[in-house]
């Protein structure tokens, strides 16, 4: 049980990698979890997406992964996670209040990797504090890109793939053979669109991670004309390609969070 003092806040050293961060108070390790409250939502996926391929090695055993970074507006990212949350919040928890913010500036993968690593440590950047202290926010709800192996399902059980992927964007495979099944149509290579989300509940009294969850999801996306056959980067077209990103983030936040917010 939770002591009815103010819990002592606890001095830590700021990361490098982060320009502000503000400690977290820190209490006694709890038996019980906290009702929900005020929950704030923080979707820190900005308007980028990353096109991954398979870099051409000469020793097989390697598996490495060449990443751009795309930069759009309007890509509709953080909305798509909001969304999800929102509504599985209000279905799974509908006493909380959910209070939803994106980041005030954007931030690299690697700016969000630190901010999930200092969230284990108490630390949050000081935009997120300060919304914690405007709000009276009982848990935080932290969302950011996360990182896995670029594994695309075929048929019979399969995976193809190689390397890792990060974040939110497209695996762009040139060599394997593959076959669209709705159209017939053949190609070389296929569009892997995937999603690395990473999920982290947060007590705001205790300052512990008090749930985590990790989003992979991914898919393949064929040719379906003969055009399509040389330069599978055309198996969607630009709006395809960013509705199926964001209908995959809300379809598979939409899926996980009941088992994030069941484990806290």
């Amino acid at each position: 049980m939770h002591s009815p003092h103010h819990p002592r806040r606890r001095q830590v050293l700021a990361a490098a990698a982060m320009a502000t961060v503000w400690p977290l108070a820190r209490a006694q390790a709890q038996t019980t979890s906290r009702p929900l409250g005020a929950v704030g939502v923080f979707a820190l996926l900005g308007d980028t997406f990353q096109l991954s391929q398979p870099a051409d090695v000469t020793d097989t055993r390697l598996q490495r992964t060449s990443r751009d970074t795309v930069d759009l507006k309007g890509l509709g990212f953080d909305q798509a996670a909001l969304r999800a949350a929102n509504e599985a919040l209000n279905k799974l928890q509908p006493r909380a209040q959910v209070h939803m913010y994106r980041a005030t500036t954007p931030l690299t993968l690697a700016e969000q990797r630190a901010i999930a690593d200092g969230a284990r440590r108490a630390e949050l950047p000081a935009w997120i504090v300060a919304a914690i202290t405007a709000k009276q926010l009982s848990h935080v709800l932290l969302v950011t890109g996360g990182r896995g192996d670029a594994s695309f399902a075929v048929l019979g059980g399969h995976a193809v793939g190689r390397g890792t992927v990060e974040g939110i964007g497209f695996y762009l495979d040139k060599t394997t053979e593959i076959k669209n099944l709705e159209t017939g149509q053949g190609s070389v290579g296929f569009l892997g669109p995937y999603v690395m989300i990473r999920l982290q509940l947060m007590d705001v009294e205790s300052g512990e991670v008090v749930a985590q969850q990790d989003v992979r999801a991914s898919r393949i996306a064929a040719g379906r004309r003969d055009e399509d056959a040389t330069n599978v980067w055309n198996a969607l077209s630009p709006t395809e390609k960013v509705d199926t990103l964001r209908e995959m983030i809300h379809r598979n936040m939409e899926r996980v969070l009941p088992q994030l917010l069941a484990a806290r």
